[in-house]
C-alpha cells in the first residue's frame, strides 16, 4: 500500500540546529527532502510558543480565530486557570477533518495540541508518546487502541521531566534511552498503517526535539550558564542524537509510504535558551496596579511559606498539586484586581484585563479606559532591567487585539510581554526597576525554550507564495491533496474540486 502525501510534524525541531546537521552529514533523510523541496522559512506570530504554533496551522488561521495561545485557558466567568481539554474553548475545525469530509483518506498521529475529533475515512491518535500529554491517549477509531498496544505500553516519560527530575548522567542517558524507544514505537506503528492501507494524506508527528530541547539544551551549548563539561561528556550530544534517531524515522517511513508519495516537512517552534521573567510577572503587575508597598496577594503568602517550610528537593515532586492550589487561591485575587497574569510559553508574558462585561467582576470599562491600562501596563513593565546587566528584561509588548484580530480574539490574553533575550547571558535571577523595586526569581529546572523561528518544506509545485507564518502552510498541503487524489474513488472530492 501507499501515501499519496506523507506530512511529517516535528515538534520543537530548529532549524538553524536542523541546518548545521544536515551539512554535517548527520541527517541524510532530510537532506535529500531539504534537496529537493521548496524551503520556507517561518516566523510565529508575535510572542506565541508552541500551542499556537501548531493549531494556527492546523486550521489555516491566526490565534484570534482560534485562541489556543497556551495549554492552559483563563477562564472569565470564574477567573480560574484550567487545561484547555476541560475549558470551553472555541470549537476549531482542523484541515484533515475538512478533508475527510471530503472524502479523502487521512490518518494523523500526535499533532501537537490538536482538537481531535473523528475522521471518517481515517485513523487519528493523539496524545501518545508525545510531548507532556495532557490527556490518556486518544484513539480514533477506539478499536486502534489496541492495535496500538503491540508497539508500546505505558510511558515512563509521558508525564514531564520535571515530575522526575534527573540530575545525573545515568539518569538522563536512562530518560533518552526511554525517548529514542518511543520515537521507535511510534515509527513502527507508522510504517505498519501505511502497509496495511491506502491514504491520500499521512500524517506522522514526533515531538522529542521538544522533550529534549526544554531539558538538555544546556548539555549540547558549551556557551550556555548552565553547561557543565563534565556531565556533558558523560551524555554525549542529547539533541544531536535526538534529531538522528528522528531522521532515521523518516527514512523509515518514507520507505513504507512508496517512492511516489509528495512529502511536506513543518517544523517549529525551534529552540533556544531559556531567558523568562514569567515568573515575577505577576508580582511586577501587582505592583504596577496596587504600589511597591502594597501587600502581597495571598497567592504569593502562600507561595513563600510553601518555599520557607518545604525543602527544594520535595517540591517538585508536590509541584502539580500546588499549582492547582496556587490557582484556587489566585482567583479571589484576580477578581479585586485590574489586571494580572495568566500562564503562557516562557518567551513571553502574558497579561489578562479585568474587563467589565467579560469577567465576572470587571473593573475596566471597554473603549478609552481599557486602552489606556494596556498603555499603562506597557511603559511600566519597560521600567525593569537585569539586575545583572542593567538591560531591560522587555524586548516588545504585543497588544493581541490589534496584532491577532478574529471572532475569537476575546479568548486570547489582553497584552503579551516579550522578554528581551538578545542580552541575557543566562536566566534572569534578579530584576529590578526604578520605580517597582527589585524582585527575586524562583530558579527554573528548564534550560531551553522556544524561539520564534520554524520551517516548512513543500513539494516544488506546491503553492508557496508568500508562506512565512503558521497559518499559511494549509492551503499548500489541501490544495495537494486534492490535485494527487484519485477523483473516481472520491465522489465527494470531485464535488467539491468541482
Amino acid at each position: 500500500m501507499t501515501a499519496k502525501i506523507v506530512m511529517f510534524g516535528l515538534d520543537g525541531a530548529d532549524p538553524a540546529f536542523m541546518d548545521r546537521l544536515i551539512e554535517a552529514g548527520e541527517l541524510p533523510a532530510f537532506k535529500r527532502l531539504r534537496a529537493r523541496a521548496a524551503v520556507h522559512a517561518i516566523e510565529n506570530d508575535a510572542a506565541q510558543g508552541a500551542a499556537q504554533f501548531w493549531n494556527s496551522a492546523s486550521i489555516g488561521a491566526g490565534p484570534g480565530h482560534h485562541g489556543h495561545h497556551f495549554y492552559m485557558h483563563f477562564k472569565p466567568d470564574t477567573y480560574d486557570i484550567i487545561p484547555n481539554h476541560e475549558s470551553s474553548l472555541p470549537d476549531i475545525t482542523p484541515f484533515w477533518n475538512r478533508l475527510d469530509e471530503e472524502g479523502y483518506r487521512v490518518a494523523v498521529v500526535d499533532w501537537h495540541r490538536m482538537m481531535p475529533k473523528p475522521l471518517k475515512h481515517g485513523h487519528l491518535v493523539d496524545n501518545w508518546l508525545g510531548h507532556d500529554p495532557l490527556t490518556d491517549t486518544i484513539w480514533m477509531p477506539p478499536s486502534l487502541a489496541e492495535e496500538g498496544k503491540k508497539y508500546f505500553q505505558g510511558d515512563s516519560i509521558g508525564g514531564g521531566f520535571e515530575l522526575r527530575p534527573r540530575k545525573t548522567a545515568d539518569d538522563i542517558n536512562a530518560y533518552l534511552t526511554d525517548l529514542f524507544n518511543r520515537i521507535k514505537a511510534k515509527t513502527a506503528f507508522c510504517c505498519d498503517q501505511l502497509r496495511a492501507r491506502e491514504w491520500d494524506l499521512f500524517i506522522a508527528c514526533f515531538s522529542d526535539a521538544h522533550d529534549v530541547g526544554h531539558h538538555v539544551y544546556h548539555l549540547e551549548d558549551e556557551t550556555h550558564a548552565e553547561y557543565d563539561p563534565a556531565l556533558a561528556d558523560k551524555v554525549r550530544k542529547p539533541l544531536t542524537e535526538s534529531y538522528r534517531r528522528i531522521d532515521q524515522a523518516v527514512g523509515e517511513i518514507l520507505d513504507a509510504a512508496g517512492g511516489d508519495a509528495k512529502v511536506f516537512v513543518y517544523g517549529g517552534p525551534g529552540m533556544g535558551r531559556l531567558v523568562s521573567a514569567n515568573g515575577a510577572l505577576d508580582e511586577m503587575l501587582r505592583r504596577i496596579d496596587w504600589g511597591v508597598d502594597a501587600p502581597p496577594t495571598v497567592a504569593e503568602t502562600a507561595r513563600k511559606s510553601f518555599h520557607s517550610l518545604v525543602p527544594l528537593n520535595l517540591r517538585r515532586r508536590f509541584a502539580p498539586l500546588v499549582r492547582a492550589l496556587r490557582r484556587k487561591v489566585a482567583i479571589n485575587d484576580f477578581a479585586r484586581r485590574r489586571f494580572f497574569a495568566v500562564p503562557h510559553n516562557d518567551n513571553s508574558g502574558a497579561v489578562r484585563l479585568n474587563v467589565k462585561g467579560r469577567e465576572k467582576y470587571g473593573t475596566i470599562e471597554p473603549g478609552a479606559d481599557y486602552d489606556a491600562v494596556i498603555e499603562e501596563i506597557t511603559k511600566a513593565v519597560m521600567t525593569f532591567k537585569n539586575a545583572e546587566t542593567g538591560q531591560p528584561i522587555v524586548a516588545r509588548t504585543v497588544p493581541a487585539r490589534a496584532a491577532f484580530p478574529g471572532p475569537h480574539a476575546e479568548v486570547l490574553p489582553d497584552l503579551f510581554v516579550e522578554w528581551n533575550r538578545a542580552d541575557a547571558p543566562g536566566k534572569f535571577r534578579k530584576i529590578v526597576s526604578d520605580i517597582y523595586g527589585e524582585i527575586d526569581l524562583e530558579p527554573v529546572g528548564r534550560t531551553g525554550d522556544h524561539s520564534p523561528y520554524g520551517f516548512f518544506w513543500a513539494p516544488p509545485d506546491a503553492p508557496g507564495d508568500g508562506v512565512t507564518l503558521p497559518e499559511h502552510i494549509t492551503v499548500p498541503v489541501m490544495e495537494a491533496v486534492r490535485a494527487n487524489a484519485p477523483s473516481m474513488s472520491h465522489p465527494a472530492a470531485s464535488q467539491a474540486a468541482e
